[in-house]
């Protein structure tokens, strides 16, 4: 009994309290890297006159997105957006690679989000491993910047490290694009995962092997070998159906979550006008966009009530590098909401759905072992 006992705590430790545990941390630091876009967003884009060259030394956080024109020796790229050029300094520093903006780039004025629901994260690299950049490549920054010679200049610093995005596309894009694949694919399935699965499972797998040797088969030495093969019962019928139900409701809610972040980006612009139909603001704005949102039914969209957030003269101290001109289709806090509590749900029921099949496949292999052993 005490085996069984000890052998249901490894379990546990190296199933799911590793895991979790890393889990939570990868949804923060994914967390912490949206709100760092947004901060670049709101943060002033340097200009001839801003920072001010005048003053040598530090001025504070801004944001520059422009591409790039050189790499000088091992750490220092430059800049240009058309009408300035700024110096980067990159020691030390992370870059993330944003995944592709074909699906953006070729849509109409709505939305397709499902359409181009991501199937990859931004790639996180270390400056050291970028072996070579293109010229024209599409580089955002945001960070410290130090005034040396007229020039402005990118430095990472420990209080504020510098941050940057490698694209590519339009930069208008990068803002949705970055918050649209911001997060972890599968929370569970991180780094640590795979290692926490493989010496747990090697570790319950040897206890069933010694149980064997020792006494020969018993029930302790059936359940240790059970619990070993518990990392492999999702992809194992008839549990495999319970996986892929389980991949489409954590999708789904994924994809909730993901607009729900959407739609708070326009509450960095307060200003709005109410619009009585969707239909009526696409023809009044043209070169606005209809923020898509999945739980609002597609033959009711056209017709729903809608704010729009077009008019860039309305935001007085904002900055505008990343303004988006957009209509939505209802009260954005509200739908908001709405989309946390159907991803919560969905995520839930994926959750009892991995559950119900590795329950399901754990009864019937020891019904099996209890039959042949």
């Amino acid at each position: 009994m005490e085996i069984t006992i000890s052998a249901i705590i490894a379990a546990a430790i190296f199933y799911v309290i590793f895991p979790l545990s890393g889990a939570f941390s990868v949804r923060r630091r994914w967390r912490r890297f949206r709100q760092l876009v947004i901060n670049s967003s709101l943060a002033k884009e340097i200009t001839y006159s801003d920072p001010e060259r005048d003053n040598p030394g530090e001025s504070g956080l801004y944001s520059f997105t422009g591409e790039l024109q050189a790499i000088q020796g091992d750490n220092v790229i430059w800049l240009n957006n058309g009408k300035v050029s700024v110096k980067a300094e990159m020691d030390y520093t992370t870059l993330y690679l944003l995944p592709s903006s074909d699906s953006i780039e070729n849509e109409n004025q709505i939305e397709e989000n499902k359409n181009m629901l991501p199937k990859d994260m931004p790639k996180k690299i270390s400056w050291k491993r970028v072996y070579s950049l293109e010229q024209g490549t599409g580089i955002l920054l945001y960070g410290n910047v130090d005034i040396e010679n007229g020039t402005p200049v990118f430095r990472n610093t420990e209080q504020n490290p510098l941050f940057v995005i490698i694209f590519d596309g339009e930069k208008e894009t990068v803002l949705r694009r970055s918050i649209w694949s911001g997060r972890q694919l599968n929370e569970y399935w991180h780094t640590l995962t795979p290692i926490s699965l493989i010496a747990g499972s090697f570790l319950l797998f040897v206890m069933s092997y010694v149980q064997f040797r020792n006494i020969g088969s018993n029930l302790n030495a059936e359940i240790l070998l059970i619990l070993s093969m518990i990392p492999i019962f999702p992809f194992c019928p008839p549990g495999l159906f319970f996986y892929f139900a389980f991949r489409y409701f954590w999708k789904t809610g994924r994809y909730l979550r993901g607009e729900r972040d959407l739609l708070r980006l326009v509450e960095r612009f307060p200003s709005f006008e109410e619009v009585s139909s969707c239909e009526e603001a696409l023809k009044k704005f043209p070169s606005a966009k209809l923020r898509s949102c999945g739980i609002i039914s597609d033959s009711t969209l056209m017709k729903t009530h809608c704010r729009v957030y077009a008019d860039t003269s309305q935001a007085v101290g904002v900055p505008l590098h990343f303004y988006e001109k957009l209509i939505i289709p209802g009260n954005p806090e509200v739908l908001a909401k709405e989309c946390r509590k159907k991803a919560r749900m969905m995520e839930i029921l994926a959750s009892i759905l991995i559950i119900t099949g590795l329950l399901l496949n754990t009864i019937l292999i020891f019904i099996a072992f209890d039959f042949f052993f």
